[in-house]
């Protein structure tokens, strides 16, 4: 059989194209933000190794067809559950979370696969009950679908993962059906339940959040991460210093600059003009994401896998871009696409190739409904 006779429609061409320019877009930038470190050559190996690998990885999903998803969902949740847990028992530990299994020279991080699982087997749970999503029964079953996800998580700790998880949850639910009354009580039992995560969140994480509320109380400890980023951000100005000219850059003031704060690099030597250039791209990456969904009435499965790739892509870039700002506290996401971390951009490109495996197959759904 020929490979035209698979699809019934092209590829999203606007989000294909977007997704790999960020890609690239990214590896410059981590080269910039790298330069003056010690392991530079390093960042840029790794990160077009995974950029070639999150490219096979996407065509191969592409090719494979969403709908074989269906027949080993089980076998997706459990295997993504069991990485959560063997990370806990044999995991490395960094910068306070122990997240990352090395193996051999590569060193993965199952919370990011773990992501693109939850989005796959949450639309699956929720396409088989979406008749009866207001069913308290209902209800408690996906609750614990998602603190099979998020306990591990928490566990290691990384409270930014698993607020991710939180929020892919709700962005499907609701789009689900999921009734308002409901939502509001969520939004409610979110609220009390903060008091008491705080007594669960680790020293490190704490001072995150009083830095966020007060950075200048200790500029050269926990409030030096917004401080610096903050400046490089507003040295900027309009058009930049240029590509590999900003001083908190290249001078090692800004920390993390090549994965958490990575948007500072942007603002520091592309300016304004640069930032809300990036910005354009990512949440339009996010917008044809759900854009996609909303042509899938008739396919839920594939319509809320859609939902949940674009709900992660929208709270990363939210998250990243309001933490480097000041507006948000530190949690250690990543911008998608841009920051270093190759098991996160290999799940961003293979969370791209879930979209495009929907779209290329839309209308043969139709036909057959």
């Amino acid at each position: 059989m020929k490979l035209k006779n698979l699809f019934s429609d092209k590829p999203d061409m606007c989000l294909l194209v977007l997704s790999v320019a960020a890609a690239i877009m990214g590896i410059m930038l981590i080269n910039s933000a790298s330069y003056s470190m010690t392991r530079h050559a390093r960042y840029i190996i790794v990160q077009s190794a995974a950029f070639a690998v999150g490219i096979a990885a996407m065509t191969f999903i592409m090719l494979f067809g969403y709908k074989n998803l269906e027949k080993i969902g089980i076998i997706i949740f459990a295997g993504s559950i069991f990485l959560l847990i063997f990370v806990l028992a044999y995991g490395k530990l960094s910068h306070g979370t122990q997240g990352w299994i090395e193996i051999g020279p590569v060193t993965l991080q199952p919370s990011e696969i773990a992501k693109l699982c939850f989005i796959v087997t949450l639309a699956l749970h929720l396409s088989r009950v979406r008749g009866s999503v207001n069913s308290p029964k209902t209800l408690a079953l996906l609750f614990l679908h998602l603190m099979c996800y998020s306990l591990p998580v928490l566990l290691q700790p990384d409270f930014g993962t698993a607020t991710v998880f939180a929020v892919i949850f709700v962005f499907e639910l609701f789009f689900a059906g999921l009734g308002k009354k409901y939502i509001f009580a969520g939004l409610g039992a979110a609220l009390l339940i903060l008091p008491i995560g705080w007594l669960f969140l680790a020293n490190f994480q704490k001072n995150r959040i009083i830095s966020f509320l007060n950075p200048e109380s200790d500029p050269t400890g926990s409030g030096y991460h917004v401080l610096q980023s903050e400046l490089a951000i507003g040295s900027g100005q309009i058009f930049g210093r240029g590509y590999m000219s900003g001083p908190q850059t290249q001078f090692g003031y800004l920390p993390e600059k090549q994965t958490d704060f990575i948007f500072s690099v942007i603002g520091e030597e592309f300016g304004l003009i640069g930032t809300i250039l990036v910005l354009i791209v990512l949440l339009t990456i996010v917008y044809r994401c759900f854009d996609n969904a909303r042509t899938l009435e008739h396919d839920p499965f594939g319509e809320l896998m859609c939902v949940g790739v674009g709900a992660m892509f929208f709270f990363h870039i939210v998250e990243n871009i309001g933490m480097c700002i000041g507006l948000l506290p530190i949690t250690g996401i990543p911008l998608p696409f841009i920051s270093y971390g190759g098991s996160n951009l290999v799940t961003n490109l293979c969370a791209v190739g879930l979209v495009q495996s929907v779209v290329m197959r839309r209308r043969s759904v139709k036909f057959n409904l």
